[in-house]
């Protein structure tokens, strides 16, 4: 496979003073995330006024409105990312993604499995899912390189010049 496309930020050179990029796919993933996220933001956000149902039951105005606010706060973190693809700048954000993720998983699995939510959410958790995978993936993979960055650049402060 390869690693480029895929992501991997393993990169030995110039590792001492150049912050960690993200790879060019997965600065795609995190623009078309933040389109997204802009998008469903502001829809909840502006539900009540436009009539949209985006909830399989109804929810309150001020629910539409904190979960629009969210949505749309993620989604522009999301673009400054694209703007500034460094990992320094999207680790804050993978992060929060992916305790989200796991958080909203699990709990609707428990629904689900005991039958008290619509099946439509099913289909939700199938897309959440897709989405959880590979931002995981990511996440660890750039941890990882980051580690290594930090542990070469220590070990390397270290050494006496000669």
């Amino acid at each position: 496979m390869n690693k480029k496309l895929l992501g991997s930020p393993w990169k030995k050179k110039n590792m001492k003073n150049k912050p960690l990029m993200l790879a060019p796919l997965l600065r795609f993933i995190i623009a078309f995330a933040a389109a997204l996220n802009l998008l469903i933001g502001l829809m909840f956000f502006f539900g009540p006024e436009l009539g949209i149902t985006l909830w399989p039951s109804p929810l309150p105005r001020e629910m539409m409105r904190f979960t629009g606010s969210i949505v749309l706060a993620n989604g522009i973190g999301a673009a400054m990312i694209f703007r500034s693809p460094t990992w320094e700048n999207a680790r804050v954000l993978v992060a929060v993604a992916l305790v989200y993720g796991a958080a909203v998983f699990f709990g609707l699995f428990i629904d689900l499995v005991a039958a008290v939510a619509p099946p439509i959410f099913w289909l939700y958790l199938i897309i959440n899912t897709i989405f959880l995978l590979p931002a995981g993936y990511f996440f660890w993979n750039y941890e990882q390189s980051s580690r290594e960055v930090i542990s070469n650049a220590s070990y390397g402060n270290t050494q006496k010049e000669a």
